[in-house]
C-alpha cells in the first residue's frame, strides 16, 4: 500500500556477463520505453532528458581487469489514462552498470563486426506516485481527507493501477532479457529488429 503517496512495486533485475552489443541494447530499450508512452522527467517526447547521468572510467589491466566501468540512470513517466488521470502517475527507475567492457570483433553470420564482452547489471524499479502535482496535500481541507480517499475510496483503483504498472515494468525487463538470450518467463513477442549483434536471422 502507499506510503508517503508512493506505490512501490519490487525491483526487477538483469545480470549478464558475455559478448553483446551495448548500443543496440540501449537503443532497443530506448526505443521500447518510447513506443510504450514513457517519457523523460520533464514529459518531452524526444526523450532528452529521460537520461539523468552518464558515467565512464577506463581502468588498466594491472590493477583491475581492464576495460571501462559504465553507469547509466534513466528516470522515466507515464501518465495514467482513464478515471483519476490526474492523480496517478507512473514512475520507472533503471539503473545500469557495465564493468569490464571491452571492444571485440567478432563474426556472425559470415559478417565481421565491432561488440562489446563485459558484465552488465541492470535494475528496474517502478513506483506510483499518488497526488504527484501535491494539490491535495497542499490544500487546506483536502490535505486531512486525502488519506481516507486513498484507504476507502481509492483502494481498488490503487491496486488495479498497480498491477498493470507490474506488468508493463515485467515486459521491458523481460524484454531486456531476451535481448541478451537470457530465459523469460512470460512469453515474449519475437522482436521486429534484430536480436543481439544488429543484423541476426
Amino acid at each position: 500500500m502507499a506510503e508517503g503517496g508512493i506505490v512501490a512495486i519490487p525491483e526487477f533485475k538483469v545480470k549478464y556477463r558475455d559478448v553483446f552489443s551495448l548500443r543496440n541494447l540501449y537503443l532497443m530499450l530506448h526505443e521500447m520505453l518510447l513506443e510504450e508512452g514513457w517519457r523523460g522527467i520533464d514529459g518531452d517526447s524526444d526523450h532528452e532528458d529521460i537520461e539523468t547521468l552518464y558515467s565512464e572510467n577506463v581502468y588498466q589491466k594491472g590493477i583491475h581487469l581492464g576495460g571501462k566501468e559504465l553507469w547509466f540512470w534513466w528516470r522515466a513517466q507515464k501518465f495514467q489514462e482513464g478515471k483519476y488521470s490526474g492523480y496517478f502517475i507512473n514512475k520507472l527507475d533503471i539503473d545500469a552498470h557495465v564493468v569490464y567492457l571491452q571492444n571485440v570483433e567478432v563474426v556472425q553470420q559470415g559478417k565481421k563486426m565491432n561488440v562489446q564482452n563485459g558484465e552488465i547489471e541492470m535494475f528496474f524499479r517502478p513506483r506510483i506516485e499518488l497526488d504527484y502535482n501535491h494539490e491535495w496535500e497542499h490544500h487546506w481541507f483536502l490535505k486531512y481527507m486525502k488519506p481516507i480517499f486513498e484507504k476507502r475510496i481509492m483502494h481498488a483503483e490503487i491496486e488495479k493501477r498497480e498491477k498493470e504498472l507490474w506488468r508493463d515494468a515485467y515486459r521491458i525487463h523481460a524484454k531486456v532479457k531476451q535481448f541478451l538470450q537470457l530465459r523469460t518467463f512470460v512469453p515474449v513477442p519475437e522482436p521486429f529488429f534484430a536480436r543481439q549483434f544488429g543484423y541476426e536471422e
